[in-house]
């Protein structure tokens, strides 16, 4: 089977169209020593793809007395220990002026927190949100192919896809996918991964179905493509979170990607070099979703727990919760982190990305696609009009500085 890789992806036409040696090291107790972060501690568990926004999120919160303590492991795993109460005795990692620093948990394990994944819950197949359990929806993650800068393909198929990934490079008979036919260069995540399990839904590849070579972690995968690049760059292909691949352009390139049955393939932005996430903002390229936040809620369905409800509140933007400055601020968090902001979306679902997916039309609240372009891209849309006013708006209504419609 050849691979129908196609000359480039569509136009964008759409509407948005010092150091110790290892056994010297030692990292300070999450809580309660002398060297323990500061600030009252939030555990959050679950996607290693959540790091990028977890680690401008704790910049935001410092001044607020709230630290976030992180414990990579992921989607589906994270979850589960919230919603079944089950300790976790990974190291937690938090930051400290941007710089990423690690620290040691009770040696029992922590319950933590919130669970953060990239998949809903029913899509870990286990996991369960028990009465007195939430999901809270965060920014949308995009969840993206990537091959070596260097390589010469710019575009996969979701049909492509299953079988680079359902055969693993001819692992079992001889169904292959030219150039990615070789199993050890076609890199994959854990069946408890939530990139694995939403691009596994987008190709109808069942997570327990997958072949390739396995990695712990998104930054694994990331290492194992950027390897491949000087002596295999054809053959090697990756999944990452579009927040990881965009701060590594460099290295790695990010496919378009066609739909089962569709006849062209998109970037999640409207070319291979903007930052806009136009064709996610306007539903053309399919792989994404909420970052899914599960807590403990009280029985008004507010988290039981005011520093949790802190960070809920700055992931979520919620309306009621934080001021305009506050939400100003997370815009520009989610634009850092390479995710997008529920204000700058035009599309909207109600569960998982499906192989024969379809979104609704999506009117947020306060709209923010204007200012979201600008400080993603350094310049919104010809479309957008700046605005010092309500009155400078007509119907609209002036939003950090941009006409919006509402």
């Amino acid at each position: 089977m050849k691979h129908p890789i196609l000359s480039g992806a569509c136009a964008a036409g759409v509407a948005f169209a010092t150091s110790l040696c290892a056994s010297e090291a030692m990292a300070a107790a999450c809580v309660g020593d002398a060297d323990s972060p500061t600030g009252n501690p939030v555990y959050l568990a679950g996607s290693s793809a959540a790091k990028p926004i977890l680690k401008e999120l704790s910049a935001v919160l410092a001044p607020l007395n709230v630290r976030i303590i992180y414990q990579s492991v992921s989607s589906c795993t994270g979850l589960g220990e919230v919603t079944e109460s089950t300790p976790d005795k990974t190291a937690g990692i938090y930051w400290d002026n941007g710089t990423e620093l690690t620290c040691d948990v009770d040696t029992n394990g922590v319950v933590p927190d919130i669970g953060i994944s990239d998949v809903y819950a029913p899509t870990c197949d286990t996991v369960t949100i028990h009465d007195g359990q939430k999901d809270f929806l965060g920014p949308i993650q995009i969840m993206t192919f990537v091959v070596p800068s260097s390589s010469k393909e710019n575009s996969i198929s979701a049909e492509a896809a299953r079988v680079v990934y359902g055969v693993g490079g001819g692992a079992t008979g001889s169904l292959v996918v030219t150039p990615w036919n070789t199993q050890g260069l076609i890199f994959q995540r854990p069946t408890t991964s939530g990139t694995r399990r939403m691009i596994g839904k987008a190709i109808n590849l069942n997570v327990n179905s997958w072949n390739g070579t396995e990695k712990s972690g998104s930054g694994d995968v990331l290492t194992a493509v950027q390897g491949a690049s000087a002596s295999t760059p054809d053959a090697a292909i990756g999944i990452l979170a579009a927040d990881l691949a965009d701060t590594s352009r460099a290295t790695v390139k990010i496919l378009a990607f066609q739909p089962q049955g569709q006849s062209c393939a998109y970037y999640p932005d409207s070319t291979s070099q903007s930052l806009d996430k136009a064709n996610v903002r306007s539903g053309v390229y399919p792989i994404w979703g909420p970052l899914h936040l599960v807590t403990k809620v009280d029985g008004t369905g507010q988290p039981a727990n005011d520093d949790v409800k802190t960070v809920i509140n700055y992931l979520t933007m919620s309306s009621t919760a934080i001021d305009a400055p506050a939400k100003k601020t997370m815009i520009d968090t989610a634009v850092a982190a390479h995710t997008i902001p529920w204000c700058a979306m035009n599309v909207q679902r109600t569960g998982e990305v499906s192989a024969n997916d379809q979104t609704t039309a999506y009117s947020a609240p306060e709209p923010c696609g204007c200012y979201y372009e600008s400080k993603a891209t350094g310049a919104a849309s010809s479309s957008c009009k700046t605005c010092t006013a309500d009155t400078d708006c007509g119907s609209g209504k002036c939003r950090y500085n941009y006409c919006e419609a509402r």
